[in-house]
């Protein structure tokens, strides 16, 4: 006789084989396969509100995956665009110009200085520089040497102290004080065929081959102011050789303006 226990186990199902292959390029489609054969052989096992809790777990843990790939994108893209920031601020402090770049040069072959502007031509140079209006010629310090120019007022730091670019014929080189509020030097090259970089050494150059030959006027003197000063340089000149002036002898600085002829000498009447 059999006796029944109650405890008669339910004949076991036959064993199924899981066939998905893990793909490492998308990793999450063999994870819910997983899943889903693991919830396919837990209905068979648990009961449904067991299943519904493991169903709900791995529902969960897959958008803790997907959100912990979202945070790691997130944080590439992060690194990335600070890496770019970073390459970018080198490259603009790489490409920022140097004391020592030339700059260019003004429309009459010089620069305007934060102390003075200066212009040239092959011959000569012309620097300006302002002072307080008002100031008189005496309280002026002007010392042209052949390498070397100081231009300030007295009782004030000097405006120029230094050594000049190339060096000047001092004879011929004059300075004079216009309105009382500006000293315009005018420095005659020793080498009349080089365009100077700066007035001064160690002030910002200019690029000299962009530089254009060619007439230049004292501007901003005045026609009377400007011919004034180059008849007081021509004198000046003279004198400091021994040699008539244009007073004494016209026919020189006729001769002197055919070749000299980017001084613009106004001509002399007979």
């Amino acid at each position: 006789m059999e006796v029944d226990d109650g405890n008669e186990s339910k004949p076991s199902a036959s064993p199924v084989a899981f066939s998905s292959v893990f793909d490492p390029s998308n990793p999450i489609g063999f994870f819910k396969s997983a899943f889903a054969f693991a919830s396919q052989m837990a209905a068979d096992i648990f009961d449904d509100n067991q299943e519904d809790k493991m169903e709900n777990k791995i529902l969960s843990l897959l958008d803790d995956i997907k959100k912990r790939k979202r945070e790691k994108k997130d944080e590439s893209e992060e690194e990335e665009d600070a890496e770019n920031k970073r390459l970018r601020t080198s490259e603009a402090d790489t490409k920022k110009p140097s004391h020592d770049d030339p700059l260019p040069p003004n429309k009459n072959n010089g620069l305007d200085m934060k102390n003075y502007s200066w212009s040239q031509t092959l011959g000569d140079v012309m620097v300006q520089v302002p002072v307080s209006f008002g100031t008189k010629k005496k309280l002026v310090i002007c010392d042209i040497k052949n390498t070397s120019l100081r231009v300030g007022v007295k009782g004030q730091p000097l405006l120029i102290d230094g050594e000049l670019f190339q060096a000047v014929k001092v004879c011929e080189s004059y300075w004079t004080l216009e309105d009382n509020e500006t000293v315009t030097i005018l420095l005659s090259k020793c080498n009349p065929w080089e365009w100077w970089k700066s007035v001064v050494k160690g002030d910002r150059g200019i690029d000299t081959s962009r530089c254009e030959p060619g007439l230049r006027r004292l501007d901003g003197l005045g026609y009377e102011a400007e011919r004034h000063m180059r008849k007081l340089l021509f004198d000046y000149g003279q004198k400091c050789k021994g040699l008539p002036t244009s007073d004494n002898c016209p026919e020189v600085l006729q001769k002197f303006i055919v070749h000299h002829p980017y001084l613009n000498l106004p001509p002399q009447s007979k």
